[in-house]
């Protein structure tokens, strides 16, 4: 029992690491720093792979990124929910022990509304939506990174690896002025 709660309270710490964003820097932020978790983020070695499997089952059914402990199974955090407009450098991180991630920017009218989502493939058809580029699926423990030039708006980061999304696997980011 104090393994389960040792991975909780790990879990909640790599969280707030990843959200955690500078306080009152001088310039606006041209970089965002991204972090792909999964439950397999906080396990040891060898356990993540058996318990995630391909992102299907029950991690697809966790909801939005607010449930299980508020997060989701799978989540993407950032550590800046606003940015000025601009030149963008997305530097991104699969945390995950076990498990493949990617990063789309997705432009939308609001981080609420849904987007299209294709059931069969468990996937969010990437010809549909305005998708500003991607850091390709990465390999757990692999990082990468993507450069564009942000107008102001709303923008989903989000990993559209089949299962994914439907786990909660995205965050909002806002471009103002």
């Amino acid at each position: 029992m104090k393994a389960k709660y040792t991975a909780v309270l790990k879990f909640a710490l790599l969280s707030f690491v990843a959200l955690a964003a500078p306080v009152g820097a001088a310039e606006p932020a041209t970089q965002v720093n991204v972090a792909l978790l999964d439950m397999s983020s906080l396990m040891g070695p060898g356990l993540g792979a058996a318990m995630m499997g391909g992102g299907w089952g029950v991690w697809g059914m966790m909801g939005n990124g607010q449930g299980m402990m508020g997060m989701g199974a799978m989540t993407v955090r950032a550590d800046h929910a606003m940015v000025k407009a601009g030149p963008m450098h997305f530097s991104v991180s699969n945390w995950s022990r076990a498990v493949v991630h990617e990063m789309l920017v997705v432009a939308v009218n609001s981080p609420d509304a849904p987007l299209p989502y294709d059931y069969n493939a468990g996937k969010v058809p990437e010809d549909r939506v305005k998708s500003l580029g991607e850091v390709a699926e990465m390999k757990p423990n692999e990082s990468g990174s993507l450069d564009v030039t942000l107008a102001p708006g709303t923008y989903l980061l989000l990993c559209n690896v089949p299962g994914h999304y439907a786990a909660g696997m995205w965050t909002a980011l806002t471009v103002t002025q």
